[in-house]
């Protein structure tokens, strides 16, 4: 015996066993046809109901039998019910409701209307009639009855506003986006406190069949309500949403001139700009900021993300956008040279000096501004103090004064031993090391790191340990990790054309060596840094080709990806290799970035 028998076994053992308990009888009866009633066996619900109703005939029963005898093809039986209905009860508007449906059900298109047309213009006579009959028209499905019912109540209500949601709901549904859109906009009409109730409506309309209809609409509405601000809002959220940014700006120009607002929603339209990098838009609305709103509280930090927007424009390019990477430390040095160069702007000194640094080719100017910020140290947070001496110390580095370098990193190490800024101070030393062939030593450092610092710094130490372990061993000599040492040293001095000739040398040599993966990339990188796409591709081609799985697969195709998809301008190359990548590295750390990438370009 299935469950649901067994169950319905059990309520009719319960009826039989409890007589004299009448309410809990009917309860049970009740549950047993509804339990019918929803497996669609309505031929055993119909006769319980039909007990339920002499003994007291509920809107719901009525309702129940009436679907019985459709379901049943029992019509007629349905027809005489409803007629009795509704001589027994003329002001239950469902009842006619009902009997419309069935008319529909039967054929009888005509009489169905007829009858709706008297539902709405005889029987209803209050607001409440027009909201329980709505709702039990938009349930069913009915769309144009629900109208006339909503419209109808307007003329009750004697408010041209009235059910102004559930009538923009149904166009909505019929596909009538301009007077969807209409009926939004009486919600705000009607109550300029719904401004948030009526923009998300209309932002929901948004698809491409409806967006010129909307757009249409909201312009007729701001031209017909220069002065209204909400609607002006309205238009700017539905610019944002459909991502026709250029009018966004437009609007959110408008708006701010026009009510003398203090630069705040320009500020929240150039993160918008940002998160969607078009950096292009979100610094003209810095632009705008700097310009006009020099006692604003956005004022300052418009000068900065100015220098975030380019920074970030610059690394998202394959390779490194230098012209953005330029203009990025212009715009922090303009902030700079306004505020000062104070510990409260040390992010600002510190992102510059960066730049200048691995980028710029300014690595001395860049020295002595951090050599000046630290120095002093008045008001400069630890952690700043921290930031500053390392990257310091990574200049020293570049600039192959190495006892200095290490100086700086022991002063960080020392003074930090449990932060994460002294780890990464270590895992310096530890790189520093393993430069010159050190490597144990370098692994002493690489142990002594903490688990609990920062994930980049584990995972750093964790593979250049591995990286050591692994070209290390009782049956291995240390040449070619000595050899390959030196050139990352040489790369990361930018002496590119000696790297080149290093690694060359030990490809040749050890043609066979674990490290033939490692070269590859290093190579790879060194062309990206020379602005040669070609090469570049090449080497990742070689790894793709030869060690896919080995460590720097994922890093390789990733790359490729991007490549294609950022600097040679090719979406269609570059979906193709975003999706063998979800194939081949599913777990990657890209794989987040991967997926949100292939969503964009499908949505072009």
């Amino acid at each position: 015996m299935t469950p649901i028998r067994y169950q319905r076994l059990a309520l009719m053992l319960l009826l039989m066993a409890c007589p004299a308990f009448l309410p809990a009888q009917s309860d049970a009866e009740e549950m047993l046809a509804e339990q019918y009633f929803r497996d669609g066996e309505y031929a055993q619900a119909l006769p319980i109901y039909e007990q339920l109703y002499r003994k007291a005939a509920t809107v719901q029963v009525t309702q129940r039998m009436v679907v019985c005898y459709e379901k049943l093809d029992q019509y007629e039986e349905a027809t005489k019910l409803l007629e009795r209905a509704i001589r027994r009860e003329p002001d239950v508007l469902i009842y006619p409701a009902l009997m419309a449906d069935l008319l529909e059900k039967t054929g009888d298109f005509k009489a169905a209307e007829k009858l709706y047309q008297e539902i709405v213009s005889k029987k209803l006579t209050s607001r409440e009639a027009c909201i329980q009959l709505g709702a039990y028209f938009y349930q069913e499905n009915k769309l144009d009855p629900a109208l006339m019912v909503y419209r109808q109540g307007r003329k009750i209500t004697r408010n041209e506003y009235e059910f102004c949601e559930e009538i923009g709901n149904l166009l909505q549904i019929k596909g009538d986006y301009e007077g969807a859109t209409t009926e939004f906009l009486n919600i705000y009409y009607q109550n300029s406190e719904d401004l948030s109730a009526a923009s998300i409506s209309i932002l929901n309309l948004i698809t491409p069949a409806s967006e010129a209809t909307v757009e249409r609409v909201l312009l007729l509405a701001v031209d017909k309500h220069q002065t209204d601000a909400g609607l002006r809002i309205i238009l700017y959220e539905y610019y944002v949403m459909a991502k026709n940014f250029a009018e966004a700006f437009v609007q959110v120009k408008a708006i701010d001139k026009l009510f003398q607002e203090d630069g705040e929603r320009i500020y929240q339209f150039s993160e918008t700009m940002r998160n969607n990098k078009d950096y292009t838009l979100s610094n003209q609305a810095l632009d705008y900021l700097i310009e006009r709103k020099k006692g604003s509280p956005y004022y300052l930090q418009a000068h900065f993300d100015k220098a975030l927007n380019n920074e970030s424009r610059a690394f998202d390019q394959i390779p490194t956008d230098m012209a953005a990477v330029r203009q990025a430390i212009v715009d922090y040095g303009k902030l700079l040279d306004e505020f000062g160069r104070r510990a409260q702007y040390f992010n600002a000194i510190y992102r510059r000096a960066y730049l200048m640094v691995f980028y710029g080719d300014q690595i001395d100017q860049a020295l002595v501004e951090l050599e000046d910020i630290t120095r002093s140290s008045q008001g400069l947070r630890q952690e700043d103090w921290a930031r500053g001496r390392v990257l310091a110390g990574d200049i020293l580095l570049m600039k192959k004064e190495y006892n200095k370098a290490k100086l700086v990193y022991t002063e960080v190490s020392d003074a930090l031993k449990d932060r994460p800024q002294g780890a990464a101070a270590r895992f310096k030393l530890a790189q520093m090391a393993y430069y010159r062939g050190e490597f144990s030593l370098a692994q002493a450092f690489l142990n002594g790191i903490k688990d609990n610092t920062s994930n980049d710094i584990s995972n750093d130490a964790i593979r250049l340990n591995l990286l050591i372990i692994d070209n290390t061993g009782l049956d291995t000599t240390t040449k070619p990790l000595e050899l390959f040492a030196q050139a990352q040293l040489l790369t990361y001095q930018r002496s590119y054309e000696e790297a080149i000739i290093l690694l060359d040398s030990l490809a040749f040599t050890y043609p066979t060596h674990a490290l033939a993966d490692e070269i590859l990339w290093e190579k790879t990188n060194i062309s990206l840094s020379q602005h040669d796409v070609t090469t570049a591709l090449t080497f990742i081609d070689q790894i793709l080709n030869e060690f896919i799985y080995d460590i720097y697969g994922d890093d390789a195709l990733y790359t490729k990806a991007r490549i294609y998809d950022r600097t040679l301008s090719n979406p269609e190359e570059a979906m193709k290799h975003y999706l063998d990548f979800l194939v081949k590295f599913p777990g990657s750390l890209y794989a987040v970035e991967v997926r949100k990438r292939i969503r964009e370009l499908r949505q072009g």
